[in-house]
């Protein structure tokens, strides 16, 4: 009687258990980056999953304690976090969450929900989530429990041997394996982007099939210490690849959901889940104990392999398929920009000076990267006439830049002290590190064809060529980055060498050679001071 009485409260208490797809309902509120949502989702899952385990804890460590001890403090920790919950969780669209990184980056398009639910998908995620929830009982508890207990204790205590695992040994087992979800949810965002999320979702499908006949394989040879350490080990190192597939279905229903819908399809993942794991162990029991252990996980292998049949079809909706990696800031035309100029200026063809500064300003006071513009190879930009033709124009641009630089540095009145100026020219030169490690190694390319197809033959030359680079190009800074004891400092340097380069180019076109300055000084000393 009281064990059906402890049923009856189990069912009770479901259905006030409520905790996992609200929780996933507020991600999916407050995080507008799918790749954001898709890693937050994860980890809650992980979290309840892990959670499930830290119970069976209690119930191990209190063994002593009776039966029902253990509900005690379940039930006082979950007051605990209800009381805590409610005390400081912020409501989704409190103006306190505009302080928390909760919107897509940047370089990151937000999610634009759907209108009305999409009930082809909503309704293929769902039962695929069933079969996967049915096929993974196969995995555990049966291939633990009946298939590891009794081969690796009963039938040894019905022989009158040591058993090779404790009733102990057991039951630690089976709640650490949970842990294993950690391993899976740190592995989820890479196999996202390389498979898509449901891509992800039949691989661990078809890997739940897998490592089930794994064990089923161990399980049903010669009971030894060796096999029973290779049981345990299949399943924990392939425990974390089966779980892929259960953390794929809340961002996939999130994707179907409109704005006042997300709660409804998160409840309807819960339900799934909580389907599987209620019906499927007693439905997997009564099979194997009407025909074998072994008949019993089989069926469970075959299920897991149809949830992947089941899911394959998801894999061919886009809205489901990879991560596309974002385009960087430095590498697109932003919001609000001139999109034929900013075009131009990616590609690598020459546009207005102080119109690019401006825009690079721009960029700068808004915390993004400024333009880094295509390098065009040596082989397409043959045209040296017409790139030197302008050069007196950029060289002259490039020092009133540097003239308002200066100006605004040392003007009380400019608003911005050398912090604050030092932290925007950091941020829109450097936020894009790979960007400008690309764009510097295809100039070094582009200057080492340059100095091939002109006669330099830096191939024998490089030496000299090094000596050449040094003496064209002084060092303005040695530092990574500006800082307000550099800044001024390296402006200047800056400055003196564009200048530099201007007085030869005017004197170029003027062609104000003479002897010497062809020649050189020949053998005559020169003095340094």
């Amino acid at each position: 009687n009281s064990f059906w009485v402890f049923c009856i409260s189990q069912i009770a208490f479901g259905f006030f258990l409520g905790n996992l797809p609200v929780g996933m309902a507020y991600i999916g509120d407050i995080y507008k980056s799918k790749k954001e949502k898709e890693k937050e989702l994860g980890i809650l899952v992980s979290f309840f999953v892990m959670g499930n385990s830290g119970g069976g804890i209690i119930a191990i460590l209190m063994n002593g304690s009776g039966l029902f001890a253990p509900l005690w403090v379940g039930a006082g920790i979950m007051g605990v976090s209800a009381v805590y919950t409610s005390w400081y969780m912020i409501e989704a669209g409190d103006v306190q969450l505009e302080t928390f990184m909760v919107k897509a980056d940047e370089e990151e398009e937000e999610i634009t929900r759907p209108d009305t639910i999409d009930s082809k998908a909503l309704w293929n995620i769902v039962s695929g989530a069933v079969a996967d929830n049915f096929g993974s009982t196969a995995l555990f508890p049966l291939c633990l429990s009946p298939l590891a207990i009794e081969q690796y204790l009963f039938d040894f205590a019905d022989a009158g041997e040591e058993p090779i695992m404790s009733v102990l040994g057991y039951q630690w087992l089976s709640v650490m394996v949970a842990g294993m979800v950690v391993p899976s949810t740190m592995m989820t965002p890479y196999v996202f982007r390389k498979l898509g999320v449901a891509g992800t979702c039949v691989m661990g499908n078809l890997l739940t099939a897998l490592i089930t006949f794994m064990l089923l394989m161990i399980g049903n040879g010669p009971a030894t210490n060796a096999a029973f350490g290779g049981f345990v080990f299949v399943m924990y190192a392939g425990f974390p690849f089966t779980v892929f597939s259960q953390l794929t279905t809340g961002p996939m229903l999130d994707v179907i959901a409109p704005e006042d819908k997300i709660g409804y399809v998160q409840g309807l993942n819960n339900a799934a889940m909580n389907f599987g794991m209620a019906f499927a162990p007693w439905l997997f029991g009564l099979l194997a104990d009407g025909t074998t252990t072994t008949i019993a996980i089989s069926v469970g292998i075959g299920v897991s392999c149809l949830a992947a049949m089941i899911n394959f079809p998801l894999t061919c909706d886009a809205r489901f398929g990879r991560t596309q990696e974002p385009v960087p800031a430095s590498k697109r035309i932003l919001e609000g920009e001139d999109e034929e100029f900013v075009q131009k200026a990616l590609d690598g063809e020459f546009v207005d000076p102080e119109t690019l500064f401006l825009t690079n300003l721009h960029r700068a006071e808004t915390g993004k990267s400024v333009i880094v513009p295509k390098v065009i190879p040596y082989e397409e930009d043959k045209d040296m006439e017409g790139l030197f033709s302008r050069a007196g124009e950029v060289y002259k641009q490039k020092m009133k830049v540097h003239d308002q630089l200066l100006s605004a540095l040392n003007d009380p009145n400019s608003g911005r002290d050398k912090n604050e100026f030092c932290a925007l020219m950091n941020a829109g030169l450097y936020k894009d590190q790979a960007a400008t490690k690309e764009a510097t190694a295809d100039l070094g390319k582009w200057i080492g064809d340059y100095l091939e197809d002109t006669g330099y033959n830096p191939h024998t030359q490089s030496v000299a060529i090094k000596q050449m680079v040094l003496t064209a190009f002084p060092p303005i800074s040695r530092d990574k980055e500006y800082t307000p004891q550099n800044i001024e400092n390296a402006l200047l340097r800056s400055r003196q060498v564009y200048n530099k380069y201007l007085s030869a180019y005017e004197k170029e076109q003027k062609n104000e050679w003479t002897w010497s300055n062809v020649l050189g000084t020949g053998s005559s000393s020169v003095f340094y001071s």
